[in-house]
């Protein structure tokens, strides 16, 4: 896979390894081993059956001793095939988990949330350009942005003690994030939750949920909306095939070795990973614990391209979205208030139009352009932004601003203030703006945003998230 990036940033080739373990056309990849479960999992569970029922029945009719050989042979080989395949599966999901949260985590919790900005922005700017790549987006841009977002939601539900989860709760108060490797809130949540919210997404490879999608379009299953009761029956197929995955693709993870503690210890913890995972996926949505899975899984389908309805400039309208949803009682009031008191209403890496300030004080009477890149804004409405440009030039020493409604030309008030500009000075903006050749917003004299992936395709501009000195604007 490749970002269609020529030289990149460290960060950038850190992204696209990180892709390539949740899919890939060209390697083993999680969604091999997951597809392939799915694709074989009647066949290969019907020969085990089978193979072990013909062994049991040699055995009660008392078979001569090359018989029972052979047909214990052919049993233990489909059993090795099948806890093999499981290893795989259980091998690369957590490589997958880990791997997240490595370009995620920092050694403070201000360290996370830049690392977190950072991630969700690079995820967003670099989907663009590859709206046409349908597996690539599905099943992997998707489940990495709604993993994400679930760890940081969880953090904030607990850092607000909102959920009433004790042990979930003295593990944050006393996380280590220097030795993950020992600290209990990373091992024994962290990495159960990402897991929980790939698995949870694997599940509509399910043939059964694949053939909702396909029943009266088989040409265009990945656009094609779905009708109310459809739309049920999906989801519901999905949740089992999540299940199933969980039960039968995965399923009690063997321990190897010799040692009669360290097996016990295993299972232990094998047995809880399990039951964690399964009370994950079949939460009810509207409660606190199921809406920390459905409501990011929610936002990443509005803001990740995907769908035919897909509408950059619409993306801010992804919360009055969700708060629909809560009003329909889909999901927790709650949580979806604290997810978009993290986000704002501009997700991270969105492209913001802007009027910058003279020395006056004064809105100018032209536009620069800044792209969101930090957390938890003062207002939901007031992005944390960089700024990337300077007199309609590309720049990559901005510096970071607390954009006000009054500047940002996504809401009325900016834009109207620049009607008052000739047409052809309006155009000259954009033709200084655009002089990439894009012209996206060539219908638009007043652009509501813009997608910054072409800027973001030169290394030097990649990294939104360093240090930068904070104005006023």
């Amino acid at each position: 896979m490749n970002l269609a990036f020529g030289k990149q940033s460290v960060f950038v080739r850190n992204l696209e390894q990180l892709l390539a373990y949740f899919y890939s056309p060209n390697q083993a990849c999680y969604y091999t081993f997951a597809q392939d479960f799915f694709n074989h999992q009647q066949t290969r569970q019907q020969s085990l059956h089978l193979a072990e029922l013909s062994w049991q029945q040699a055995q009660q009719a008392g078979a001569k001793t090359e018989v029972l050989q052979q047909a214990r042979k052919v049993f233990t080989d489909l059993q090795y095939e099948d806890e093999k395949q499981r290893v795989q599966r259980w091998n690369s999901l957590r490589q997958v988990a880990e791997a997240l949260l490595q370009l995620s985590e920092g050694n403070q919790p201000s360290e996370t949330l830049t690392l977190s900005a950072r991630l969700l922005g690079g995820l967003l700017i670099t989907a663009a350009a590859k709206q046409r790549k349908t597996l690539l987006i599905e099943y992997a841009y998707k489940p990495c942005y709604r993993a994400l977002l679930t760890l940081r939601l969880l953090d904030d539900l607990l850092q607000q003690k909102i959920l009433k989860e004790p042990q979930w709760q003295q593990w944050y108060d006393n996380r280590n994030l220097i030795t993950p490797e020992r600290c209990p809130y990373r091992q024994q949540l962290q990495i159960p939750i990402v897991m929980a919210c790939i698995i949870q997404h694997s599940g509509q490879l399910d043939i059964a949920a694949q053939r909702v999608l396909t029943e009266h379009d088989a040409s265009n299953k990945a656009d094609r909306a779905l009708a109310a009761e459809e739309r049920t029956r999906y989801l519901e197929l999905s949740q089992q095939g999540g299940l199933s995955l969980l039960q039968f693709g995965l399923g009690d993870l063997p321990y190897r070795g010799n040692h009669r503690e360290q097996r016990e210890q295993h299972q232990q913890l094998q047995h809880y990973l399990m039951s964690q995972l399964h009370r994950f996926l079949t939460a009810s949505p509207e409660t606190p614990l199921g809406s920390l899975f459905k409501v990011p899984q929610a936002y990443a389908s509005v803001v990740l391209p995907g769908r035919n309805r897909y509408n950059y400039d619409a993306l801010p309208r992804a919360a009055l979205l969700l708060r629909e949803a809560v009003h329909r009682g889909e999901y927790n009031g709650v949580l979806v208030d604290r997810l978009f008191r993290m986000l704002g209403l501009f997700p991270q890496g969105y492209g913001i139009v802007y009027t910058p300030l003279g020395d006056d004080g004064k809105p100018q009477l032209k536009y620069e352009f800044a792209i969101v890149n930090s957390l938890y804004p003062e207002k939901p409405e007031q992005p944390g932004c960089r700024v990337v440009s300077r007199n309609q030039q590309y720049r990559n020493t901005g510096y970071n601003i607390n954009l006000s409604t009054e500047l940002n030309l996504y809401f009325k008030p900016a834009r109207d203030r620049l009607k008052a500009l000739p047409e052809k000075r309006l155009k000259e903006l954009l033709n200084a703006l655009y002089q990439d050749g894009e012209a996206q917003y060539a219908r638009k004299l007043l652009p509501h945003c813009w997608q910054p992936d072409n800027f973001f395709s030169v290394p030097e501009n990649q990294n939104l998230w360093h240090n930068a000195e904070q104005r006023q604007n």
